[in-house]
């Protein structure tokens, strides 16, 4: 990170969650970012001792960053320490891994009065990445159809993702099952980096099991 990169910061608060901010960063050393902010940005509840999440916004593969807020310098900049980095692609590249989350489902409607029907997975492995993912439904949406999600994110600590998505293929799986792909058409920026973190934490957590498995550990 070399000079100062334009950032979107989700800085911890107390009380009101990760709120996102955009500021200029600055690699103070190996580990530590420096953001400086506009005045009357940042607010005054923000905690000291939270998880922070950084993106860097450029062209080409977007760089994560995460860590803890490492000091609160003034109304207008912060002190990072960061405890993890990686690198992932444009959003509709992002790589997909198989996991086991919960799913709720439902069929989304513009009607006011319309009361959704909620429908659970059965079956909790799921394909997933930031950008989409494939699952079973207990019955065959129409492609284009747009459908609603709730996704209970292992943690800790477990997350509640909500989103909705749209159908792009549905194939049948037996009995009363269906294996229905969705590409998330309404899931902000925060939740798709939660998606994203799982993602590249659960494949660290897969390869490491395997390399156990095979005795090289």
């Amino acid at each position: 990170m070399g000079g100062n990169k334009s950032v979107k910061v989700y800085v911890p608060t107390r009380g009101t969650g990760s709120l996102p901010f955009e500021g200029l960063a600055q690699l103070v050393s190996a580990t530590v970012i420096k953001v400086n902010f506009p005045p009357d940005t940042l607010p005054r509840n923000v905690d000291p001792r939270g998880e922070f999440k950084l993106a860097i916004v450029s062209a080409g593969p977007t760089i994560s960053v995460h860590g803890h807020v490492r000091q609160v310098v003034n109304d207008r900049q912060l002190l990072l320490e960061a405890t993890e980095a990686y690198e992932h692609p444009q959003k509709r590249e992002h790589f997909r891994i198989d996991v086991d989350v919960p799913v709720r489902y439902w069929r989304c409607s513009d009607e006011p009065d319309y009361i959704p029907e909620l429908f659970r997975a059965p079956s909790e492995r799921i394909n997933l990445s930031g950008g989409g993912m494939m699952f079973t439904a207990e019955f065959a949406p129409a492609v284009g159809q747009k459908l609603g999600f709730e996704l209970s994110i292992p943690g800790p600590p477990r997350t509640l993702v909500r989103c909705e998505g749209r159908v792009l293929r549905v194939v049948e799986r037996g009995a009363n099952a269906w294996g229905v792909a969705v590409h998330f058409i309404d899931l902000d920026d925060e939740d798709q980096e939660t998606l994203i973190s799982f993602c590249f934490s659960e494949q660290r957590r897969q390869l490491r099991t395997k390399v156990e498995v095979a005795g090289l550990r």
